[in-house]
Protein backbone atom coordinates (compact mmCIF):
# COMPACT_ATOMS: atom_id res chain seq x y z
CA UNK A 1 0.00 0.00 0.00
CA UNK A 2 1.31 3.39 -0.96
CA UNK A 3 0.48 6.40 1.19
CA UNK A 4 0.83 10.10 0.56
CA UNK A 5 4.13 11.36 1.95
CA UNK A 6 2.42 14.43 3.41
CA UNK A 7 -0.83 13.04 4.81
CA UNK A 8 -1.63 9.33 5.35
CA UNK A 9 -4.21 8.67 2.62
CA UNK A 10 -3.51 5.45 0.70
CA UNK A 11 -3.66 4.74 -3.01
CA UNK A 12 -7.01 2.98 -2.52
CA UNK A 13 -8.74 6.30 -1.74
CA UNK A 14 -11.25 7.19 -4.48
CA UNK A 15 -9.98 9.79 -6.99
CA UNK A 16 -6.52 9.98 -5.39
CA UNK A 17 -3.49 10.92 -7.49
CA UNK A 18 0.15 11.41 -6.54
CA UNK A 19 2.59 13.91 -7.97
CA UNK A 20 6.24 13.16 -8.66
CA UNK A 21 7.12 13.91 -5.03
CA UNK A 22 4.56 11.46 -3.66
CA UNK A 23 2.10 14.15 -2.47
CA UNK A 24 -1.56 13.40 -3.12
CA UNK A 25 -4.02 15.69 -4.85
CA UNK A 26 -6.07 15.96 -1.64
CA UNK A 27 -3.12 17.71 -0.01
CA UNK A 28 -2.32 19.74 -3.10
CA UNK A 29 -5.88 21.05 -3.45
CA UNK A 30 -6.60 21.47 0.27
CA UNK A 31 -7.81 24.81 1.60
CA UNK A 32 -7.54 25.54 5.32
CA UNK A 33 -10.82 25.52 7.20
CA UNK A 34 -12.19 29.01 7.77
CA UNK A 35 -14.72 29.12 10.60
CA UNK A 36 -17.20 31.98 10.83
CA UNK A 37 -16.24 32.72 14.43
CA UNK A 38 -17.74 32.61 17.89
CA UNK A 39 -18.81 36.25 17.88
CA UNK A 40 -20.74 35.74 14.66
CA UNK A 41 -22.49 32.77 16.24
CA UNK A 42 -23.41 34.75 19.35
CA UNK A 43 -24.81 37.58 17.29
CA UNK A 44 -26.81 35.15 15.17
CA UNK A 45 -28.34 33.30 18.12
CA UNK A 46 -29.12 36.37 20.22
CA UNK A 47 -32.30 37.10 18.27
CA UNK A 48 -33.71 33.68 19.22
CA UNK A 49 -32.94 33.86 22.94
CA UNK A 50 -35.91 33.30 25.24
CA UNK A 51 -36.29 35.97 27.91
CA UNK A 52 -38.68 33.79 29.92
CA UNK A 53 -36.39 30.77 30.18
CA UNK A 54 -38.62 28.71 27.88
CA UNK A 55 -36.88 26.49 25.30
CA UNK A 56 -35.51 28.61 22.46
CA UNK A 57 -33.59 26.07 20.37
CA UNK A 58 -33.25 22.36 19.63
CA UNK A 59 -29.93 20.51 19.53
CA UNK A 60 -29.78 17.25 17.57
CA UNK A 61 -28.10 14.97 20.07
CA UNK A 62 -26.70 11.48 19.52
CA UNK A 63 -24.63 11.20 22.70
CA UNK A 64 -21.45 11.15 20.63
CA UNK A 65 -18.44 13.39 21.09
CA UNK A 66 -19.40 16.29 18.85
CA UNK A 67 -23.07 16.52 19.74
CA UNK A 68 -22.33 16.14 23.46
CA UNK A 69 -19.90 19.03 23.38
CA UNK A 70 -22.35 20.96 21.21
CA UNK A 71 -25.09 20.56 23.82
CA UNK A 72 -22.64 21.73 26.50
CA UNK A 73 -21.63 24.73 24.41
CA UNK A 74 -25.19 25.82 23.59
CA UNK A 75 -26.29 25.61 27.23
CA UNK A 76 -23.19 26.69 29.14
CA UNK A 77 -21.41 29.07 26.74
CA UNK A 78 -24.18 30.55 24.63
CA UNK A 79 -26.55 30.50 27.65
CA UNK A 80 -29.43 29.31 25.47
CA UNK A 81 -32.28 27.11 26.68
CA UNK A 82 -32.07 24.03 24.46
CA UNK A 83 -34.15 20.93 24.05
CA UNK A 84 -32.00 17.90 23.23
CA UNK A 85 -33.42 15.76 20.44
CA UNK A 86 -32.48 12.15 19.66
CA UNK A 87 -33.72 9.95 16.84
CA UNK A 88 -33.39 6.35 17.96
CA UNK A 89 -33.16 4.09 14.92
CA UNK A 90 -32.12 1.02 16.86
CA UNK A 91 -28.36 1.33 16.53
CA UNK A 92 -27.48 3.83 19.25
CA UNK A 93 -24.70 2.13 21.23
CA UNK A 94 -25.18 1.58 24.96
CA UNK A 95 -22.35 3.98 25.78
CA UNK A 96 -24.16 6.61 23.71
CA UNK A 97 -27.37 6.13 25.69
CA UNK A 98 -25.53 6.44 28.98
CA UNK A 99 -23.75 9.57 27.81
CA UNK A 100 -27.07 11.05 26.75
CA UNK A 101 -28.42 10.51 30.27
CA UNK A 102 -25.30 12.01 31.85
CA UNK A 103 -25.42 15.11 29.67
CA UNK A 104 -29.11 15.99 29.95
CA UNK A 105 -29.16 15.11 33.64
CA UNK A 106 -26.21 17.34 34.50
CA UNK A 107 -27.44 20.19 32.33
CA UNK A 108 -31.04 19.83 33.54
CA UNK A 109 -32.63 20.05 30.10
CA UNK A 110 -35.51 18.33 28.36
CA UNK A 111 -34.64 15.36 26.17
CA UNK A 112 -37.08 14.45 23.39
CA UNK A 113 -36.59 11.01 21.84
CA UNK A 114 -38.38 9.81 18.72
CA UNK A 115 -37.96 6.13 18.12
CA UNK A 116 -38.43 4.40 14.81
CA UNK A 117 -39.96 0.96 14.52
CA UNK A 118 -36.77 -0.65 15.80
CA UNK A 119 -37.58 -4.31 15.03
CA UNK A 120 -38.49 -3.32 11.48
CA UNK A 121 -35.41 -1.14 11.05
CA UNK A 122 -33.19 -3.98 12.22
CA UNK A 123 -34.87 -6.33 9.76
CA UNK A 124 -34.09 -3.81 7.03
CA UNK A 125 -30.43 -3.67 8.08
CA UNK A 126 -30.33 -7.46 7.86
CA UNK A 127 -31.77 -7.23 4.34
CA UNK A 128 -29.24 -4.54 3.36
CA UNK A 129 -26.30 -6.60 4.59
CA UNK A 130 -27.59 -9.84 3.08
CA UNK A 131 -28.07 -8.18 -0.29
CA UNK A 132 -24.67 -6.48 -0.09
CA UNK A 133 -22.89 -9.75 0.70
CA UNK A 134 -24.48 -11.23 -2.42
CA UNK A 135 -22.46 -8.75 -4.53
CA UNK A 136 -20.15 -6.66 -2.33
CA UNK A 137 -19.49 -3.11 -3.51
CA UNK A 138 -17.93 -0.50 -1.23
CA UNK A 139 -20.11 2.25 -2.67
CA UNK A 140 -23.21 0.53 -1.28
CA UNK A 141 -22.00 0.21 2.33
CA UNK A 142 -23.79 3.48 3.33
CA UNK A 143 -27.08 1.63 2.82
CA UNK A 144 -26.47 0.05 6.22
CA UNK A 145 -26.97 3.51 7.76
CA UNK A 146 -30.08 4.45 5.76
CA UNK A 147 -32.21 4.08 8.88
CA UNK A 148 -30.66 7.07 10.65
CA UNK A 149 -31.01 9.55 7.79
CA UNK A 150 -34.48 10.88 8.80
CA UNK A 151 -33.02 12.56 11.90
CA UNK A 152 -33.05 15.99 10.23
CA UNK A 153 -36.64 15.46 9.12
CA UNK A 154 -37.77 14.62 12.65
CA UNK A 155 -35.76 17.29 14.47
CA UNK A 156 -37.40 19.87 12.21
CA UNK A 157 -40.80 18.38 12.96
CA UNK A 158 -40.20 18.59 16.72
CA UNK A 159 -38.98 22.19 16.49
CA UNK A 160 -42.03 23.24 14.51
CA UNK A 161 -44.37 21.51 16.96
CA UNK A 162 -42.78 23.49 19.80
CA UNK A 163 -42.72 26.77 17.91
CA UNK A 164 -38.89 26.87 17.90
CA UNK A 165 -37.07 28.35 14.92
CA UNK A 166 -33.43 27.65 15.87
CA UNK A 167 -31.97 24.17 15.33
CA UNK A 168 -28.36 23.26 16.01
CA UNK A 169 -26.64 20.37 14.27
CA UNK A 170 -23.21 19.31 15.44
CA UNK A 171 -22.34 17.75 12.10
CA UNK A 172 -20.57 19.75 9.45
CA UNK A 173 -17.14 19.36 11.00
CA UNK A 174 -14.94 19.62 7.91
CA UNK A 175 -12.24 17.56 9.59
CA UNK A 176 -14.59 14.60 9.81
CA UNK A 177 -15.66 14.32 6.19
CA UNK A 178 -16.20 10.85 4.79
CA UNK A 179 -16.70 11.65 1.12
CA UNK A 180 -14.91 8.45 0.14
CA UNK A 181 -18.07 6.52 1.07
CA UNK A 182 -19.86 7.80 -2.02
CA UNK A 183 -16.57 8.24 -3.83
CA UNK A 184 -16.67 4.49 -4.35
CA UNK A 185 -19.85 5.15 -6.39
CA UNK A 186 -18.03 7.72 -8.48
CA UNK A 187 -19.50 10.76 -6.70
CA UNK A 188 -17.10 13.61 -5.92
CA UNK A 189 -17.51 16.28 -3.22
CA UNK A 190 -20.46 14.46 -1.63
CA UNK A 191 -20.11 16.43 1.64
CA UNK A 192 -19.48 20.07 0.74
CA UNK A 193 -18.25 21.77 3.93
CA UNK A 194 -19.14 18.59 5.79
CA UNK A 195 -22.86 18.77 4.92
CA UNK A 196 -24.26 16.01 2.74
CA UNK A 197 -27.54 17.93 2.26
CA UNK A 198 -25.65 20.51 0.23
CA UNK A 199 -24.49 18.05 -2.40
CA UNK A 200 -24.83 19.75 -5.78
CA UNK A 201 -27.65 18.69 -8.08
CA UNK A 202 -25.26 16.93 -10.43
CA UNK A 203 -23.87 14.91 -7.53
CA UNK A 204 -27.35 13.94 -6.35
CA UNK A 205 -28.25 12.72 -9.83
CA UNK A 206 -24.96 10.84 -10.10
CA UNK A 207 -25.54 9.21 -6.72
CA UNK A 208 -29.07 8.13 -7.62
CA UNK A 209 -27.98 6.72 -10.98
CA UNK A 210 -24.94 4.90 -9.57
CA UNK A 211 -26.86 3.40 -6.67
CA UNK A 212 -29.72 2.51 -9.00
CA UNK A 213 -27.30 0.70 -11.32
CA UNK A 214 -25.98 -1.33 -8.40
CA UNK A 215 -29.56 -2.30 -7.59
CA UNK A 216 -30.04 -3.55 -11.14
CA UNK A 217 -26.79 -5.52 -10.98
CA UNK A 218 -27.85 -7.02 -7.66
CA UNK A 219 -31.65 -7.51 -7.66
CA UNK A 220 -31.53 -8.83 -4.08
CA UNK A 221 -31.64 -5.13 -3.08
CA UNK A 222 -35.25 -5.05 -4.29
CA UNK A 223 -36.90 -6.02 -1.02
CA UNK A 224 -38.99 -4.28 1.62
CA UNK A 225 -36.01 -2.22 2.78
CA UNK A 226 -36.15 -0.34 -0.53
CA UNK A 227 -38.81 1.99 0.84
CA UNK A 228 -36.49 3.06 3.64
CA UNK A 229 -33.70 3.59 1.12
CA UNK A 230 -35.92 5.89 -0.91
CA UNK A 231 -37.04 7.80 2.20
CA UNK A 232 -33.42 8.20 3.29
CA UNK A 233 -32.53 9.68 -0.10
CA UNK A 234 -35.57 11.95 -0.11
CA UNK A 235 -35.06 13.25 3.42
CA UNK A 236 -31.34 13.79 2.81
CA UNK A 237 -31.25 15.30 -0.65
CA UNK A 238 -34.74 16.50 -1.57
CA UNK A 239 -35.82 18.46 1.53
CA UNK A 240 -34.26 21.85 2.19
CA UNK A 241 -33.34 22.43 5.84
CA UNK A 242 -32.29 25.53 7.75
CA UNK A 243 -29.85 24.55 10.49
CA UNK A 244 -27.00 26.15 12.38
CA UNK A 245 -23.97 23.89 11.94
CA UNK A 246 -22.03 24.55 15.13
CA UNK A 247 -18.64 23.57 13.73
CA UNK A 248 -18.94 26.10 10.91
CA UNK A 249 -18.50 28.73 13.61
CA UNK A 250 -16.11 27.16 16.13
CA UNK A 251 -12.57 25.91 15.75
CA UNK A 252 -12.54 22.22 16.58
CA UNK A 253 -10.15 21.25 19.39
CA UNK A 254 -10.18 17.53 20.20
CA UNK A 255 -8.24 17.78 23.45
CA UNK A 256 -10.47 20.52 24.87
CA UNK A 257 -13.65 18.77 23.79
CA UNK A 258 -12.80 15.38 25.29
CA UNK A 259 -11.36 16.87 28.48
CA UNK A 260 -14.47 19.03 29.02
CA UNK A 261 -16.83 16.12 28.52
CA UNK A 262 -14.95 13.76 30.80
CA UNK A 263 -14.29 16.25 33.59
CA UNK A 264 -17.67 17.98 33.68
CA UNK A 265 -20.04 15.18 32.70
CA UNK A 266 -18.18 11.93 33.38
CA UNK A 267 -18.61 11.21 29.65
CA UNK A 268 -17.42 7.73 28.74
CA UNK A 269 -15.78 5.95 25.84
CA UNK A 270 -15.62 2.24 25.08
CA UNK A 271 -13.01 0.08 26.81
CA UNK A 272 -11.92 -1.78 23.67
CA UNK A 273 -10.66 1.21 21.67
CA UNK A 274 -8.89 4.55 21.95
CA UNK A 275 -11.58 6.06 19.71
CA UNK A 276 -13.69 8.94 20.97
CA UNK A 277 -15.43 9.50 17.61
CA UNK A 278 -18.55 7.52 16.63
CA UNK A 279 -18.52 5.43 19.81
CA UNK A 280 -22.25 6.26 20.09
CA UNK A 281 -22.90 4.50 16.77
CA UNK A 282 -23.30 0.74 16.93
CA UNK A 283 -22.86 0.49 13.15
CA UNK A 284 -19.40 2.05 12.86
CA UNK A 285 -17.31 -0.95 14.05
CA UNK A 286 -18.90 -3.04 11.28
CA UNK A 287 -18.58 -0.66 8.35
CA UNK A 288 -15.09 0.42 9.37
CA UNK A 289 -14.08 -3.25 9.41
CA UNK A 290 -15.34 -3.59 5.85
CA UNK A 291 -13.51 -0.51 4.60
CA UNK A 292 -10.31 -1.46 6.39
CA UNK A 293 -10.43 -5.06 5.22
CA UNK A 294 -11.21 -4.33 1.58
CA UNK A 295 -9.65 -0.88 0.98
CA UNK A 296 -7.08 -0.75 3.78
CA UNK A 297 -8.30 2.47 5.38
CA UNK A 298 -11.24 3.91 7.31
CA UNK A 299 -12.79 7.26 8.11
CA UNK A 300 -10.08 7.61 10.77
CA UNK A 301 -7.37 7.88 8.10
CA UNK A 302 -9.32 10.67 6.40
CA UNK A 303 -9.95 12.50 9.67
CA UNK A 304 -6.32 12.35 10.78
CA UNK A 305 -5.12 13.38 7.30
CA UNK A 306 -7.24 16.51 7.55
CA UNK A 307 -5.72 17.22 10.95
CA UNK A 308 -2.24 16.94 9.43
CA UNK A 309 -3.18 19.51 6.79
CA UNK A 310 -4.51 21.81 9.49
CA UNK A 311 -1.26 21.55 11.45
CA UNK A 312 -2.94 19.73 14.35
CA UNK A 313 -0.97 16.49 14.02
CA UNK A 314 2.33 15.32 12.64
CA UNK A 315 2.25 12.56 10.06
CA UNK A 316 4.08 10.17 12.41
CA UNK A 317 1.54 10.81 15.17
CA UNK A 318 -1.34 10.31 12.76
CA UNK A 319 0.04 6.95 11.61
CA UNK A 320 0.51 5.83 15.20
CA UNK A 321 -3.03 6.86 16.13
CA UNK A 322 -4.85 5.28 13.19
CA UNK A 323 -2.98 2.03 13.67
CA UNK A 324 -4.75 1.78 17.01
CA UNK A 325 -8.05 3.33 15.91
CA UNK A 326 -8.38 0.91 12.99
CA UNK A 327 -7.98 -2.22 15.09
CA UNK A 328 -11.05 -4.43 14.56
CA UNK A 329 -13.62 -4.26 17.36
CA UNK A 330 -14.75 -7.85 17.10
CA UNK A 331 -16.99 -7.93 20.18
CA UNK A 332 -18.89 -4.84 18.99
CA UNK A 333 -19.24 -6.30 15.50
CA UNK A 334 -20.60 -9.52 16.96
CA UNK A 335 -23.12 -7.57 19.08
CA UNK A 336 -24.20 -5.53 16.04
CA UNK A 337 -24.79 -8.60 13.89
CA UNK A 338 -26.65 -10.29 16.71
CA UNK A 339 -29.00 -7.29 16.98
CA UNK A 340 -29.94 -7.52 13.32
CA UNK A 341 -30.26 -11.31 13.34
CA UNK A 342 -27.16 -12.36 11.40
CA UNK A 343 -24.63 -15.05 12.31
CA UNK A 344 -21.19 -13.62 13.00
CA UNK A 345 -18.92 -16.31 11.54
CA UNK A 346 -20.41 -16.64 8.03
CA UNK A 347 -20.77 -12.87 7.62
CA UNK A 348 -17.18 -12.22 8.63
CA UNK A 349 -15.93 -15.08 6.48
CA UNK A 350 -17.62 -13.57 3.41
CA UNK A 351 -16.15 -10.13 4.15
CA UNK A 352 -12.68 -11.56 4.65
CA UNK A 353 -12.96 -13.38 1.31
CA UNK A 354 -13.67 -10.19 -0.68
CA UNK A 355 -10.74 -9.39 -3.00
CA UNK A 356 -8.50 -6.69 -1.52
CA UNK A 357 -7.57 -3.43 -3.21
CA UNK A 358 -4.00 -3.66 -1.86
CA UNK A 359 -1.28 -6.23 -1.29
CA UNK A 360 -0.44 -5.30 2.29
CA UNK A 361 -1.55 -2.56 4.69
CA UNK A 362 1.43 -0.57 5.88
CA UNK A 363 1.68 2.30 8.34
CA UNK A 364 4.64 4.18 6.88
Amino acid sequence: MRRCVQCILPDTMPFIRFNGSGVCNYCGEYKKIQVKGEETLKELTERYRSKSGEPDCVVAFSGGRDSSYGLHYVKRILKMNPIAFTYDWGMVADVGRRNQARMVGTLGIEHVIISGDIPRKRRYIKQYITAWLNRPHLGMVPLFMAGDKPVEYYVTKVARARGIKLIFLCRGNELETSEYKFGFLGVKHSEPHGVMHDLALGGRIKLALSAGWQHLLNPVYFNRSLWETLFAYWSTYMIRFNFIYLWHYLKWDEETIVRTLKEEYNWKTENDTILTWRTDDGTSPFYNYIYCTVAGFTENDVFRSNQIREGMLTRDDALRIVREENRPRYDEIRAYLQKVGLDYEPVMAKIDAIPKMYEKVTYV
